[in-house]
């Protein structure tokens, strides 16, 4: 099995322009958003489309459930596709995703800027932010039978040909029901309680340093400092911390994690305050 990685921010038009990109390199299945989709039929899955805010679309279309994650493997599973496309806003989301559905590493990557004039991305962008519309790589009648959702129009993809136009598919624009809620903001102080709530289970670490967080709609970069106890086990206690830092902070927000750096800056004895 083949998989193909198509990559571009939110709202740049990557679901858009998967339909071509799919008919040009011959590829029948489709992950995007929550969905495994083959032509113009959803196979399995849940689209993130339909959550009701911003942090449950993020779970659902990294399949961060195990019951929905479980779904589309088995479909994958059985049907052995030859090729698959993966969305994804960023390359760490779609290796998140693969490695979920326990498919293939990536083998190509698309950026959405490659196969996008600026002024297609800037379009897309301006319909996202101002009209809070969404495009769905399936008809209309498909996306209304496998969920109630606001349409808002279906439209036919052509691709033109030096003799004429050949349809490949259908997009269906809709209002997802988050889209009337406005956007779902997580500051950074609430990152950082999360953070210190959970380093408290460490009895290893004496104090808490200087603390980074980058927030990017790709997801949260963090950078922190760290006086740990003399005589432990450096490397596992960070990794240990790392670890449970991204579990707490996937479960809690449903942003995805792209890096936690942490560096200890000073080591202290059991006796020192």
């Amino acid at each position: 099995m083949k998989v193909i990685a198509l990559v571009g921010g939110s709202g740049t038009g990557k679901s858009h322009k998967a339909l071509l990109i799919a008919h040009k390199e011959h590829i029948e299945y489709i992950i995007d958003d929550g969905l495994l989709i083959r032509k113009d039929r959803i196979l399995a899955g849940l689209s993130a489309k339909k959550e009701a805010n911003r942090i449950q679309a993020i779970r659902r279309a990294i399949f961060f459930e195990k019951e929905h994650a479980q779904s589309v493997r088995d479909v994958i599973k059985q049907d052995n596709p030859k090729k698959i496309m993966v969305l994804g806003t960023s390359k760490d989301m779609v290796e998140k995703i693969v490695q979920t559905l326990e498919l293939p590493p990536v083998s190509q990557t698309f950026q959405i800027e490659d196969i996008s004039s600026e002024k297609e991305i800037q379009i897309a962008r301006t319909s996202r932010s101002r009209e809070g519309t969404h495009i769905i790589p399936l008809p209309g009648i498909e996306v209304q039978r496998k969920f109630p959702i606001n349409l808002v129009e279906s439209l036919e993809i052509f691709y033109r040909k030096r003799y004429g136009n050949r349809k490949i598919g259908e997009r269906t624009v809709v209002r997802p029901p988050f889209s009337y809620f406005g956007k779902l903001f997580i500051s950074e102080n609430a990152i950082l309680d999360i953070i210190f709530f959970t380093i408290k289970d460490f009895k290893e670490v004496i104090r808490v340093g200087k603390t980074k967080i980058n927030i990017t709609e790709e997801g949260i970069l963090i950078q922190m400092n760290l006086i740990l106890r003399y005589g432990k086990n450096i490397p596992n206690i960070v990794k240990r911390i790392q670890e449970n830092l991204k579990k707490e902070l996937d479960y809690i927000t449903g942003i995805n994690i792209i890096k936690i750096n942490v560096l200890v800056e000073d080591l202290l004895m059991e006796t020192e305050k």
